[in-house]
């Protein structure tokens, strides 16, 4: 559920689709013969929190993958991914959440596939489903 709403920021924000376009925003795995640069999105954990009276929110632990074939672009990309769902508070359809933040960034290099990759992750709150 939490990734329809992660789809959704990235996807409608201008910013980023200038750099990628929506076409090439992926849950888990790019699609074959996708063209480059491409962002792949995650689900890494999910920590429900009950109270007394039931479920009260979820702690959601995501990461966003982007992979571009010229380091500068990648750098622009992740700067894009970072500004629209960092503090990003929203509701899509039935999915509610609070204050998406990074909790870590990895960067790489893979010389077989001659790809620059950067892997942010990300923590939000998901108070409505």
């Amino acid at each position: 559920m939490i990734g329809k709403l992660i789809y959704n920021v990235l996807s409608t924000d201008a910013t980023l689709t200038a750099l990628v376009p929506s076409t090439s925003i992926f849950p888990y795995v790019l699609n074959e013969n996708t063209d480059l640069p491409a962002i792949i999105y995650t689900i890494d954990t999910v920590e429900p929190d009950y109270t007394k009276d039931g479920w009260a929110q979820d702690s959601v632990t995501f990461s966003v993958t982007s992979l571009s074939k010229d380091y500068n672009n990648l750098q622009d990309i992740v700067d894009a991914v970072r500004s629209a769902l960092e503090m990003e508070v929203a509701a899509f359809t039935t999915i509610t959440i609070q204050h998406i933040h990074v909790t870590g960034v990895t960067e790489g290099y893979s010389l077989a596939e001659d790809v620059f990759a950067n892997r942010m992750s990300f923590n939000v709150n998901v108070i409505n489903y």
